[in-house]
């Protein structure tokens, strides 16, 4: 078929044969094969999940089958003269901990916000926007969890825009009338306390440059995504860039109304899911197979993690190598987002073979 004007070839199969845990644990396995004039395979990576994204778009509107965002498993290029392949294997890193312990000071500050939240007016704003920031935080599609930490702020326009003097949602606009000069003042709809709150000030021209140049990712990137204006490939990295952004000025409105000030931080950090690592290697003399017949290169187990005598805990990976010819390969890892990543992002860490 043709998705994107690109000729490719597109395999779809279940992840298990046993049909009790396919209606168990469901899980697709996609595979497509295209001709690109890409060096950067990671980029061809990019390239070749937007094609398969809009084949499972359009094969939800034919036939409407629910799909789990899609993440890939491995890139392989073969050479012209078809004697050698050069793959990436792409594993995640699962982080389901929370490094920090939950101390019984840290819960007394629990108790003092909940009980805010139960006697202030706005509280109720106040618990939405909370829930609107957690669930941001557990979402690892960055444009959608933008979307809900701008959905947080804007919950929070009531207490945001008193606290400051200013009409909830409504700026006024002066204006003249081009016919007959007369001049007069118009309402429109705003965020104008979320504006004062990220600014840090009523107007731009005041406000510190870093907060200016945030309102402007924030509500640009939010009107994009809102009205459709800009395709999810175009995006690069303004939803990451956004999402930080909007999550440090919820975080730090949903504090200093929760009356947490020592909350407040200058610097934030976002948590997101665990590093993706790559089995980066080339190997000789391949058999391409057919593209239904597709199977990662190496067989991997799942990280684990286990202790070491110098940097603690650290995760653990075994693969297999079943048959393939003179393979030589390296461990990278991602420094930026897949969406935008090249060859350029990957970082090589310290590794320790087992004897």
């Amino acid at each position: 078929m043709k998705v994107q004007r690109t000729e490719c070839t597109i395999s779809i199969r279940s992840e298990s044969d046993d049909p009790a845990v396919q209606r168990q644990s469901g899980g697709s396995l996609l595979a497509i094969q295209f001709s690109s004039t890409e060096e950067d395979m990671l980029v061809a990576a990019q390239l070749g999940m937007s094609l398969l994204e809009d084949f499972l778009s359009a094969l939800a509107l034919v036939t409407g089958s629910t799909f789990r965002a899609t993440e890939p498993l491995q890139v392989a290029r073969i050479t012209e003269a078809a004697d050698e392949c050069d793959f990436y294997i792409f594993r995640r890193l699962p982080i389901s901990h929370w490094g920090e312990p939950i101390t019984e000071e840290k819960v007394d500050f629990v108790k003092r916000i909940l009980a805010h939240w139960d006697g202030l007016e706005d509280g109720h704003r106040l618990r939405r926007a909370a829930l609107q920031y957690r669930e941001a935080i557990g979402n690892l599609d960055d444009a959608a969890a933008f979307q809900e930490a701008y959905i947080g702020l804007e919950t929070l326009e009531p207490p945001l825009a008193k606290a400051v003097g200013l009409t909830p949602g409504t700026e006024e606009v002066a204006g003249k009338c081009e016919a007959c000069g007369h001049s007069y003042v118009r309402k429109k709809t705003s965020l104008v306390g979320v504006r004062a709150f990220v600014l840090n000030s009523l107007e731009a021209t005041t406000a510190e440059k870093s907060r200016v140049a945030d309102w402007k990712l924030i509500n640009k990137l939010r009107n994009d995504l809102m009205h459709g204006l800009i395709d999810p490939e175009n995006l690069k990295d303004r939803p990451n860039a956004a999402l930080t952004a909007a999550m440090a000025h919820l975080h730090n409105a949903l504090c200093t109304h929760s009356h947490a000030d020592s909350l407040v931080a200058d610097v934030y950090r976002l948590a997101r899911d665990g590093q993706t690592y790559l089995l980066c290697g080339t190997y000789k003399d391949p058999k391409w197979p057919e593209l239904h017949e597709w199977h990662t290169l190496l067989e991997l187990e799942d990280f684990v993690w286990v202790p070491h005598a110098q940097f603690g805990w650290v995760p653990e990976l075994k693969f297999r190598n079943n048959g393939l010819k003179d393979v030589e390969g390296f461990v990278a890892k991602l420094t930026t987002p897949f969406s935008t990543a090249t060859t350029e992002s990957l970082d090589f860490p310290r590794t320790e073979r087992d004897a």
